[in-house]
């Protein structure tokens, strides 16, 4: 794998059931459909099948060198399981229980989808209400466009607008929800609407917080907004005291989890808090909130009841609730996919996947932040849902928590034992697409890289800080740091520098470095990073914004 090209290939094979619905398609073994389960009823998690269920989680948890995880099964509207894995931070011994706070990512957009619809319940907004009728700051690229995309728009990745999460989480530090959502005209549409499933972390976030103006926040204080709109409308509620996006409720309580991401090598490592939290803040309504698995397990609970929570209180109406689980925009299924992962995610909703396990309905959505990942999923039809939350960055944990999931769906529906087998050469592939990464890894030659040495900015991404201390070559970008190693071609040419550490490095790499020489013959720092499929690859451009130097680390 001598070219970049080859690193990228590698890089996408390696996310194989990380995070999003894009990334559980990838070449598996021979496809071996489901019977129809539509009907049938599920097994009791009891007795050995519980036992069975418990002993895998331990052992996917410590395959996956993940520290720790909380798992929660409802069914038949009760709390069949709920249970804590592992370790909150690697070398310290405080457990994970089922009252642990870890985020839940991308889970968060389904809470958002929700406060949509008790706000439609409320006559506050109706799903056609166009966006900029409650944010008028919102746009987007299409002049024409803007005017017409509603909330319900915001919800189903079908606008248009593309992954791009640099732009937010490098800027984490100076970047407001209000600045966001003003900056998002500037974001480039790459699909007609309504054509393309595309993933946009700052769609949702605009549609979440419009939902809270509409409710009488300020579009002033958006964060603030959000939070009280979130508080009163859903979680308080469905009984979530705890389940926060404020970083700061986390930490009073005393019970939460600690960050873990994975280097180039798989090691994981804990990392500061606000590495997970201070890029969140501006797109908080797709991915901000801490939960627990009890208080997940309360979530799916109302999910499986239409709308009301586990204490009887209606939290919205079952009309509205089934709404966000509607089919949408079609996701892409590999034709060499087993068949019941291209079963499992067929469209897209409003914060939900929607596809089937054994066709029966199944709505599930995934989460993944710089340290945690989880999976909630829920089958309507035989009242049975699960979550998985790990404080693992999603390369490391992704895999697990889509596992376990799929063992409870095999175990209660009397199913063989076939996702492990079925998935099991894709991970090895992937392990040794790592394995010959690592061996075209060189060494850091101060004299070739001391022309580059100093401080860059990126209209997009700001500024950013090539240094080398004692031999080792650092980029920082966003308050995040990371060494830095050359990638080389067979002939031991530099290819590009990829970044060792997380949260901004790790293995498959998210961002690869060039250095050069711009028009003008000064030096410039070029990232590229690969997105979602059928995307061109992103290229940001860093100018250099100092004199030459040796800067500090």
């Amino acid at each position: 794998m001598p070219t970049r090209r080859a690193l990228l290939a590698s890089a996408a094979l390696a996310s194989l059931f990380a995070t999003s619905p894009r990334s559980i398609r990838a070449q598996v073994a021979t496809p071996q459909a489901l019977p129809d389960l539509t009907g049938v009823t599920p097994l009791p998690l009891k007795g050995e099948r519980l036992a069975t269920f418990e002993a895998y989680v331990a052992t996917a948890l410590a395959e996956a060198g993940v520290p720790g995880a909380s798992v929660a099964v409802v069914q038949d509207g009760e709390v069949a399981f709920a249970q804590g894995f592992g370790v909150r931070e690697l070398g310290r011994p405080a457990p994970v229980t089922a009252d642990t706070l870890l985020r839940i990512g991308s889970v968060t957009k389904s809470f958002s989808s929700m406060l949509t619809a008790t706000l439609v319940d409320a006559g506050r907004l109706t799903w056609e209400t166009p966006i900029v009728a409650l944010l008028p700051d919102f746009a987007v690229a299409d002049g024409e466009l803007t005017p017409r995309l509603t909330v319900r728009d915001a919800f189903c990745a079908c606008s248009g607008l593309p992954r791009r999460d640099l732009e937010f989480m490098l800027r984490g530090a100076d970047l407001t929800p209000e600045l966001l959502i003003e900056g998002m005209a500037a974001l480039p549409l790459t699909a007609p609407y309504g054509e393309k499933y595309q993933y946009s972390n700052q769609m949702v976030a605009a549609g979440g917080f419009a939902a809270a103006v509409a409710d009488g926040g300020s579009p002033a204080d958006l964060s603030h907004a959000y939070a009280i709109a979130l508080r009163e409308r859903v979680l308080n509620p469905i009984g979530m005291p705890r389940t926060t996006d404020v970083l700061g409720e986390v930490v009073a309580g005393n019970d939460y989890a600690v960050p873990h991401g994975a280097d180039v090598w798989g090691t994981l490592h804990p990392m500061p808090l606000f590495e997970d939290d201070l890029w969140l803040v501006s797109v908080a309504p797709s991915g901000a909130l801490w939960s627990s698995a009890t208080e997940m397990a309360r979530y799916i609970q109302t999910e499986l009841s239409g709308g009301i929570g586990p204490d009887g209180v209606r939290v919205v109406s079952e009309k509205n609730l089934e709404h966000t689980w509607q089919p949408g925009i079609a996701l892409y299924a590999s034709p060499d996919s087993p068949a019941a992962i291209a079963a499992f995610a067929q469209h897209y909703g409003l914060g939900w996947v929607v596809g089937a396990y054994g066709d029966q309905r199944a709505i599930w959505h995934s989460g993944g932040t710089l340290g945690f990942t989880s999976l909630a999923t829920f089958l309507p039809e035989a009242e049975l849902g699960i979550v998985v939350l790990t404080n693992g960055t999603p390369g490391a944990a992704g895999p697990m928590t889509y596992a376990v999931t799929f063992r409870l769906l095999e175990l209660l529906f009397d199913q063989p034992a076939a996702f492990d087998a079925e998935r099991a050469p894709a991970l090895a592939a992937a392990a040794q697409a790592q394995a010959d990464f690592l061996a075209q890894l060189g060494q850091i030659d101060p004299e070739a890289v001391a022309p580059y040495l100093g401080q860059y900015a990126n209209p997009d991404l700001g500024p950013v800080t090539l240094a080398l201390d004692d031999g080792v070559l650092r980029f920082e970008a966003g308050g995040m740091r990371s060494d830095v190693r050359p990638m080389l071609n067979d002939d031991g040419t530099v290819a590009g520098y990829v970044l060792l550490d997380p949260p901004l490095g790790g293995f498959p790499p998210s961002v690869t470095l060039t250095l050069e020489e711009g028009a003008d013959d000064q030096p410039q720092i070029v990232a590229t990073a690969p997105v979602d499929r059928g995307e061109a690859d992103l290229v940001y451009t860093f100018d250099r914004v100092e004199t030459p130097g040796t800067p500090t680390p």
